[in-house]
């Protein structure tokens, strides 16, 4: 098969780091002999925020607090991962980035430079009821109603902006996934959305 680049947005509780993982598996079976590269934005955050650093203090207080971390240590963060991990012929999979318009530049110049043709956005969209009754059975210490509500509302002012850029750029495919379906259903849709089913 050829080599896919896919990135998976929607709101926190839309499922998309459980997709990135089920659709990881996917590949594995179906192109057992190329290597896969998966950022998760999220995971990588929390990672550098608990270490014994400046930078990490203040991570760990923003994402405490709820707030978006700021443009330059997310993209930061995306490109470290990236120069570390990236060969030149591996599946790409990013879960969780970009999370605003302004990170739509990074995205561009990214896929640009690595030279990744025709990238695929899963968009799982969600409503906030769900996504505020998921967040707060996952249990972590961010995930207070507060936060959750906070996040999600700096997320929608956000999405469609991300969502009608990408829309209008021929080089990204966009798939809209209904995210409030069951793991099962939405798995399949996006499978089916990839040409992969």
């Amino acid at each position: 098969m050829n080599q896919l680049t896919t990135i998976f947005l929607g709101p926190q509780g839309s499922g998309k780091g459980t997709h990135a993982s089920l659709f990881e598996a996917d590949l594995k079976r179906l192109d057992p002999g190329r290597k896969i590269v998966h950022f998760e934005m999220g995971k990588n955050l929390r990672e550098l925020a608990s270490q014994d650093t400046y930078t990490s203090k203040l991570m760990h207080d923003v994402i405490n607090r709820g707030e978006l971390v700021p443009f330059n240590i997310s993209s930061s963060v995306l490109s470290s991962y990236l120069i570390k991990n990236m060969q030149g012929d591996e599946h790409l999979i990013i879960d969780g980035f970009p999370r605003s318009e302004t990170q739509m530049d990074v995205v561009d110049t990214t896929m640009s430079f690595y030279k990744r043709e025709n990238p695929t956005i899963v968009h799982i969209n969600i409503s906030d009821e769900i996504g505020l009754a998921r967040l707060l059975v996952r249990g972590r210490a961010d995930d207070t109603e507060e936060n959750i509500r906070r996040r999600l509302a700096w997320t929608r002012a956000e999405w469609d902006k991300i969502v009608l850029r990408l829309q209008k750029n021929p080089i990204y495919k966009v798939l809209e996934i209904n995210g409030d379906n069951t793991i099962e259903e939405v798995h399949t849709e996006i499978l089916a959305g990839l040409g992969l089913s």
